[in-house]
């Protein structure tokens, strides 16, 4: 995950618009020529995570053009532009010329060449690039508005609203926390482009999954220590079925049962240390977290922390 911003203004006044030009190219991959007879101003931030990328750009009226030299440079990405304020007109290769105001989405083939025009004075446009190899489930309507604007629907403004507020997040996320809102900004816009319903229902199941398993673990948590504590029983507190429940584990990489004896093995192992339990066996310590055979608790025990618990508590007393 990396931010970084790009303004003219950092740049030398005598040759601002020069090394904007430079950069704009080797960056953007567009050749940025200002409106005649006026000073040109830009600011970007953009914001780069595993699989999009995100821009807020807000700049003073100019000519872009992609050229073919330039669009031969860009992955097979799709740009969606979306116009906060100001608009502009576009035309790309093997399309008609289009105005894209706020309200409405551009969809833009990253690399096909084409010119857009910003008149007004000042132009605030915020940018999503996805690789297209993630659109896939959305391919049929992708290509139906390919190189053309479409409306604001709600769809397109939970995208809109979602993206434009992790870009405006990214510094504070953790990066396995932007990766994960990564993936939820590609999911909106599988739904927006009207992906097939079992391509929108898997897209949506990752986060409805997620939910389902943090209220799981929670429920486990309040009975950790019972006896009772069984797959049916959490399933049919979460009105969900045992395979259900199993599968949320299994995306897990683990089972219901590990997961659930990693948890008891670790308040045995906090016991083990606590002086307040030193009068308590092993034994007692073992079911008293939940385990009802004393030899399957030691196997596991050793397995996990690499000692017995009589090891591991002689060394803590110790140390």
């Amino acid at each position: 995950m990396t931010v970084f911003s790009l303004r003219s203004q950092d740049l030398e006044a005598a040759r601002r618009v020069e090394e904007f030009q430079a950069i704009a190219a080797n960056i953007c991959k567009l050749h940025i020529t200002p409106a005649e007879g006026r000073d040109y101003c830009s600011e970007t931030v953009i914001g780069l995570l595993p699989g999009i990328i995100l821009a807020n750009t807000t700049h003073s009226a100019c000519t872009t053009d992609r050229t073919r030299l330039l669009a031969a440079e860009t992955g097979d990405n799709v740009l969606l532009h979306i116009p906060v304020s100001g608009g502009f007109s576009i035309r790309q290769d093997g399309g008609r010329d289009v105005e894209c105001e706020p309200g409405q989405v551009y969809v833009d083939p990253n690399e096909v060449p084409g010119v857009a025009e910003f008149r007004a004075e000042r132009a605030n446009v915020f940018y999503v690039s996805i690789p297209r190899s993630l659109l896939a489930p959305a391919t049929a309507g992708l290509n139906t508005v390919l190189r053309d604007v479409v409306a604001l629907t709600p769809q397109w403004r939970l995208f809109r609203d979602y993206a434009r507020s992790l870009h405006a997040e990214l510094p504070q996320l953790a990066p396995e926390e932007a990766m994960q809102c990564a993936a939820h900004v590609q999911d909106l816009a599988l739904m927006a482009l009207g992906a097939s319903r079992e391509a929108a229902e898997l897209a949506a199941g990752r986060g409805l999954r997620a939910a389902r398993l943090k209220a799981v673990k929670a429920d486990i948590e309040r009975r950790l220590t019972s006896p009772d504590l069984t797959p049916d029983l959490i399933a049919a507190c979460q009105g969900i079925s045992p395979r259900y429940l199993r599968s949320l584990f299994e995306g897990e990489g683990t089972s219901f049962r590990d997961y659930v004896a990693g948890r008891r093995l670790l308040m045995a192992y906090r016991q083990l240390a606590d002086p307040r339990c030193r009068m308590m066996t092993i034994s007692q310590i073992a079911m008293q977290v939940g385990f009802g055979d004393l030899s399957w608790f030691n196997a596991r025990f050793k397995s996990a922390f690499g000692a017995t618990p009589s090891e591991v508590r002689a060394r803590l007393v110790s140390g």
